[in-house]
């Protein structure tokens, strides 16, 4: 019986017998997986459940290079900084000349100051920080310092200084010497584009003597042999720029020429033959757009206040030839020439000197 038992189990084992029911080994599919390590390239094996990929890079490895070629772009690195310092200092310095330079720049020959009520001479000195002098000076019309008319446009130097219409044939010497003034500081002034040369000098521009002070000219005693030209009508005379009424004469309290009213536009006439020295101005103030014709023997014409000018510098005029149109540029209340007549740079009395009819 035992021997039976036995026989039946060996033969049991032999041959094993499938039951079903049985649970499978799970199977893993490579689309499902994510593992770190692996290239995002990681391909599936072709039998199902297997992955094969290959190991990604951990280092880097760099060409091989030759050590002299390496302390070779050291240097060239080294130079090549240095070389960028310089120019940022070069830069630097540029730039900051160029800075300079237009601050330089931005200061002006002058500024145009409105009248307000309650101005004088002094106050708008004191603002600007320039003696009240300065004022008077650059402004011709001013004939009280402590009564200004409420609208009047002023100009005001940048800094202490004269104001000059440069006349035709006129050196930057001889403009320093009229204002008792040193040469050098008219050029060095950047406002007056002379940029330290002074063959610069322009006729008919604005320039500022940096300086410079009205003096008072001395008047020379006239001589038989150079005497006032009396009226008559051959060309060395004296005659009217325009015709109209007199609005102000030569005296006290307009101590430079006379004023001439006439319509807006009038022509305005050579007084006598010669040749213009300047031509231009400034039309805010003064004496605005303006004419000044040199006569030789130390006599000078000024015609003032013109709404356009019809010479140009360094022109030769006759007497009765046309100089411009009249206006109410400058300091003007109206239309009008104000005239001028200046020997040895003394104004004269048109009138009461003897020169006009």
């Amino acid at each position: 019986m035992i021997a039976a038992l036995i026989l039946t189990v060996a033969l049991i084992g032999r041959f094993p017998v499938s039951v079903p029911g049985t649970v499978p080994q799970p199977t893993l599919l490579a689309s499902n997986l994510s593992l770190p390590g692996l290239a995002s390239a990681a391909t599936a094996a072709s039998v199902p459940g297997e992955i094969s990929a290959s190991p990604l890079p951990l280092t880097v490895t760099a060409p091989a290079t030759v050590q002299d070629e390496v302390v070779r772009a050291q240097d060239g690195t080294t130079s090549t900084v240095s070389a960028l310092a310089d120019q940022q200092r070069g830069a630097a310095v540029v730039s900051s000349d160029v800075v300079s330079a237009v601050r330089a720049e931005r200061v002006p020959i002058f500024f145009e100051y409105e009248v307000q009520q309650g101005d004088t001479v002094t106050s708008i000195a004191s603002r600007y920080h320039v003696a009240p002098n300065y004022i008077v000076w650059n402004n011709n019309d001013i004939s009280d310092r402590d009564v200004l008319t409420v609208g009047t446009t002023l100009q005001v130097p940048s800094v202490e200084g004269i104001i000059h219409s440069v006349r035709y044939g006129e050196s930057v010497s001889e403009i320093a010497a009229r204002y008792g003034a040193e040469a050098r500081d008219i050029i060095e002034f950047p406002a007056n584009g002379l940029q330290d040369d002074p063959n610069r000098l322009r006729s008919d521009a604005l320039i500022l003597v940096p300086g410079g002070r009205k003096l008072a000219p001395v008047a020379p005693t006239l001589r038989p042999a150079d005497p006032v030209p009396a009226p008559s009508g051959d060309a060395d005379s004296w005659g009217w720029p325009i015709t109209g009424m007199i609005t102000s004469y030569y005296g006290p309290s307009h101590p430079l020429g006379i004023d001439i009213a006439a319509p807006w536009g009038s022509a305005v006439y050579s007084a006598r033959g010669g040749t213009v020295s300047f031509a231009g101005g400034n039309p805010c103030c003064s004496y605005g757009l303006h004419v000044i014709i040199d006569h030789g023997g130390g006599y000078e014409s000024l015609y003032a206040h013109l709404s356009s000018i019809n010479v140009v510098r360094g022109q030769a005029v006759n007497k009765g030839d046309l100089v411009g149109a009249e206006g109410t540029t400058g300091h003007s209340t109206g239309p009008h020439v104000h005239f001028e007549i200046i020997r040895n740079g003394v104004p004269q009395d048109p009138i009461g000197g003897g020169f006009l009819p």
